[in-house]
């Protein structure tokens, strides 16, 4: 056992400056498709990292040391707060979005404290033509601007510049997968500009679930039977994490060895990792991977993963197919998808919500949203 240990690598390190500073999609483009461009080594890394771990670290991702270092100071200020004032923006069971402290991973509570957001689509009330056929009622909350100058701006740039990143990293999996750069835009742009009664004057970018989650892991006093996280996969695409650099917490199963290790901060990086959505996109040729979060009775821990997700009316289903594969899932709506496992975020609602139960030859009975 020990010598296969050692023969395991650690998650990977991708350089993605060339990606992050193109200065158009079309200038991404051409260079992916150049089997001789800077890209094809990248994109090569990039589809080992997804088949063996799922997981991998990207640097170079233009977000300057100075700024992230501005961002982590306005996170940690926020959890500051007195709870009274957090809960002024309290999450409800009807909006996902904002403050907190009592949220389920697997049916158990999790340790730890976290704000929820999204982009500029859920600034304003819900009844934007982008969502008529939504029936939660999501919408942004913020603090009173004397509360903590300086939160909404910091929060709303470093939300526009991750946006980028994760659709710039998704680039690259469509062209690994085989497909054309922009394949996944797709599943992005939602159809509220087709509303004739209220069009969307939102950009593209905008239109579709994403999100962005302000974790704080406080100390614990029985890390031993607690976790930050529970063993999960991301619901979406694609999740774009800014780990916390003083404190290693997060895990990784490791398929191949059937083992747990950690994922360290490093320095000036992101850790990215694929989504069930992906894994379901590519019929299983890449893999969501388990992870959990560790417990700590030392010292607390922030962290900022962006979530991102696609429209909320996308169908999602496997589409990257040839030869003689057959489709491995059912279709499934997302927005359908995601609102039974927000659900079961405030409450056990008696079952895990997962993509198995939509694989070809399952349990195909009573799921409510099933295309």
């Amino acid at each position: 056992m020990g010598n296969s240990r050692k023969e395991i690598r650690g998650v990977p390190v991708i350089d993605v400056e060339a990606l992050m500073s193109a200065n158009s999609d079309h200038e991404v483009e051409a260079t992916l498709q150049d089997p001789k461009g800077p890209f094809r080594g990248t994109i090569d890394e990039l589809h080992a990292a997804a088949t063996e771990w799922g997981f991998f670290y990207i640097k170079n991702h233009g977000i300057p040391s100075n700024q992230i270092e501005a961002f982590r100071s306005v996170v940690r200020s926020f959890f500051a707060l007195p709870k009274e004032i957090k809960n002024t923006v309290r999450r409800r069971q009807d909006n996902a979005r904002g403050y907190f402290d009592q949220e389920l991973t697997k049916n158990k509570f999790d340790c730890k404290e976290v704000f929820d957001l999204t982009g500029p689509q859920e600034d304003s009330p819900p009844n934007a033509a982008l969502y008529k056929r939504v029936i939660v009622n999501n919408q942004n909350q913020w603090l009173a601007a004397d509360i903590l100058p300086g939160f909404r701006k910091a929060i709303t740039e470093y939300y526009a510049q991750v946006v980028h990143i994760a659709r710039r990293i998704l680039m690259l999996f469509a062209v690994a997968l085989g497909e054309h750069v922009n394949f996944f835009d797709q599943f992005f742009h939602g159809t509220g500009d087709n509303d004739e009664a209220e069009p969307s004057r939102l950009p593209v970018v905008h239109r579709n679930s994403s999100s962005l989650r302000l974790n704080h892991y406080p100390v614990s006093s029985d890390p031993e039977n607690t976790m930050g996280v529970y063993h999960h996969t991301d619901g979406g695409a694609l999740t774009v994490l800014l780990q916390d650099d003083e404190v290693a917490s997060l895990q990784v199963f490791h398929r191949a060895s059937q083992e747990w290790h950690f994922v360290p901060p490093i320095k000036d990086t992101f850790v990215t990792n694929i989504g069930d959505m992906v894994q379901i996109w590519s019929n299983d040729k890449f893999v969501a991977p388990l992870h959990r979060v560790l417990a700590s009775s030392t010292r607390s821990r922030y962290s900022v993963p962006f979530f991102h997700n696609p429209s909320y009316d996308a169908i999602i289903e496997p589409i990257i197919v040839g030869g003689n594969e057959k489709p491995r899932y059912r279709p499934l709506n997302w927005f359908a998808f995601v609102r039974e496992k927000i659900e079961g975020n405030f409450a056990n609602i008696g079952q895990d919500i997962q993509i198995t139960r939509f694989r070809i030859h399952g349990d195909a009975d009573n799921i409510p949203w099933e295309k």
